[in-house]
């Protein structure tokens, strides 16, 4: 699906599938002689015969024994059964239903429910995090379907995103091992976001040769989102929420969740193949809501910037967007304003992100927070932070001392999380859930300027650091910096990531960091032109446009799993590695599950 560059949309199965895959259509003669689970399952049995299929069965089968190792009964064995079956059966649905769901937090007494959703896929006991084989298996599952490969275009914009992607590993491991790592530790404690950048990527390119996750993909994820809203509409009256000392509405944490609802939204503006429907309705109605119930400054930012782009990129459809952002807004601001209490919430946060982004330093008349909390105080994280409250746990690598050898002690076996939470827990006893109120003004407006003087001093405190260590970085063992704000981590942790891969690895990560978003970032900007680019595609542009602005306000491409995961797999469907296997057809009409056949014949035909 996508642009002239990934679209199928008007070629037949012989065309973009290799010889030895069945046709996604089959003749009327096979319908009536297979039952409808044999139809399903036979991607499996077809995915099996192949050398890749048969190593992506066996990640599987470890996928599965680690989930129920790993994940406590009965949801572990749920889950053990489910997720490896459909990354197997829906590499890319599959893998991206899980990096949408799953929220990268670690629980405490205060989180609610919804906050935590599914970290143990992040967040594990063991060494790595359970997405790492579910992606791994994803990637050769989608792999075996178009293998063997015929006319790779290594030189090009995939070729390149592949090679960045791949430098960034060895450059993470590379230093570990001068720094005296083991090879493990090097590549689980340094590499491990960049080789499921890596795997992202993979997957990501393999979506226009697997016909049935371009079908289900946009469903999918759409009702993933709505799905989410819904249950938090049901969580803020139970007092489920994630801070309320912030706001009453505050519930989820994880900025990729918001990052990916940003992106959902901005890839339907100017969409050819919009309806005013309620499918259409309510998901560009959802996503802007999650947004605004994530409460992520850097995030709110960033989208301001790529709906600007949007708008001067794809002017010529700008009747079309207008309508879309006027519905939207008068939906989300109708129900901000109705809530109480929400819109004076949105105001702090909203001034909070004015501060961040025009590097104004806060008002002296606002003390820091307390360096101790209290039982409704924000738990800190890599992109909202406190100058006076610790960001690191011993549950992350990132955070615990190294071993003698090298690598992490016996309690850094958890991998790396996206929003620490707090190391004092709080020793007053916890809120009665109860319906939201207005959130304390005076508690609220000190956060916000903690939070930003945080921000500002790390970027000064990071780049004097750097100054010192201008060609070699501090190491990737190197202690906590004097002063950041992170200040119970024990390896430097800065909000910035290129300030953090500078320090860790040297000035080559930071390069190839700001390469790899710039190729990516150019392909973005001419498939939202592109007024024959679906949804999906948009909506991975999209997110490749809006990851640059939040990655300046905390290291999440190096600091997380879902961060990297999902910016691979958004990177890759904007640049498919293959051209088509036989004669190279352009598409006429874009693919969308929402719309009839009559429909997207009538949008195709407005298209050209």
């Amino acid at each position: 699906m996508g642009s002239r560059g990934t679209s199928t949309g008007s070629a037949t199965e012989a065309d973009v599938h290799s010889p030895d895959q069945p046709p996604t259509r089959p003749e009327s003669g096979d319908r009536a002689g297979r039952t409808p689970v044999f139809r399903v399952l036979r991607p499996l049995a077809a995915t099996a015969r192949h050398p890749l299929g048969w190593a992506s069965w066996a990640v599987a089968a470890f996928s599965a024994a680690y989930i129920a190792w790993a994940v406590p009964p009965p949801i572990g064995l749920v889950l053990a059964v489910a997720l490896p079956l459909l990354v197997l059966r829906l590499p890319v649905t599959g893998i991206v239903l899980v990096a949408v769901l799953a929220q990268e937090i670690k629980p405490n007494e205060r989180f609610g429910e919804l906050t935590t959703l599914g970290h143990q896929l992040l967040i594990s006991s063991g060494k790595i995090p359970v997405i790492l084989p579910l992606a791994l298996t994803a990637a050769l599952a989608a792999t075996a379907r178009w293998w063997p490969v015929e006319r790779p275009r290594l030189r090009s914009a995939s070729g390149v995103l592949l090679g960045l992607a791949a430098t960034l590993v060895v450059v993470a491991t590379g230093a570990g091992l001068l720094h005296g790592q083991s090879v493990f530790s090097a590549v689980n404690q340094n590499a491990r976001p960049f080789v499921l950048l890596v795997l992202g990527l993979v997957i990501g390119m393999s979506l226009r040769w697997l016909p049935d996750d371009r079908k289900s993909l946009p469903l999918t994820v759409g009702a993933a989102l709505v799905g989410l809203l819904v249950a938090a509409a049901v969580a803020i009256p139970l007092g489920e929420i994630a801070d309320e000392r912030l706001s009453a509405y505050f519930v989820y944490y994880d900025s990729a969740l918001p990052a990916i609802a940003a992106a959902v939204f901005i890839g339907m503006l100017g969409y050819v193949g919009w309806r005013w429907d309620w499918r259409h309705l309510t998901v560009a109605v959802a996503a802007p809501l999650l947004i605004v119930i994530s409460f992520r400054r850097s995030v709110w930012l960033a989208v301001l910037v790529v709906v600007t782009v949007v708008l001067v990129v794809a002017w010529r459809r700008w009747r079309r967007m207008a309508q879309q952002l006027a519905f939207a807004g008068l939906v989300v601001a109708a129900v901000v304003f109705s809530a109480p209490g929400l819109a004076a919430d949105v105001g702090l946060r909203s001034a909070g992100s004015f501060e961040l982004g025009s590097g104004e330093s806060p008002p002296a008349s606002e003390p820091p927070a307390p360096r101790e909390p209290p039982a409704t105080s924000e738990p800190p994280a890599p992109s909202e932070l406190p100058a006076s409250t610790p960001a690191a746990t011993s549950a992350s690598p990132a955070a615990s001392p190294p071993g003698a050898s090298g690598g992490p002690a016996a309690t850094t076996g958890v991998p790396q999380q996206s929003e620490p939470s707090p190391s004092p827990e709080p020793t007053n006893p916890p809120v009665t859930p109860g319906p939201p109120t207005a959130a304390p003004g005076q508690a609220s407006a000190d956060h916000q300027a903690a939070s930003t003087g945080g921000h500002i001093s790390d970027l000064r405190i990071g780049w004097e650091e750097v100054r010192t260590n201008f060609w070699t970085g501090a190491g990737p063992l190197a202690p906590q910096l004097t002063g950041a704000a992170a200040g119970n981590a024990e390896r430097i942790y800065v909000h910035n990531e290129l300030l953090q891969d500078w320090l860790r690895y040297g000035p080559a990560a930071p390069l190839l960091v700001v390469l790899f978003f710039i190729v990516a970032g150019l392909v973005a900007l001419s498939r939202l032109r592109d007024p024959e680019s679906d949804v999906v595609t948009r909506a991975a542009a999209a997110f490749c446009l809006i990851a640059p602005p939040c990655l300046m306000t905390a290291p999440f491409l190096s600091e997380t799993s879902r961060w990297p995961l999902v910016t691979g797999i958004a990177a890759g469907v904007l640049a498919p590695l293959l051209l088509d296997r036989g004669r190279d057809v352009r598409r006429t009409e874009p693919t969308d599950p929402m719309l009839s056949d009559g429909e997207t014949g009538r949008a195709g035909r407005r298209a050209s």
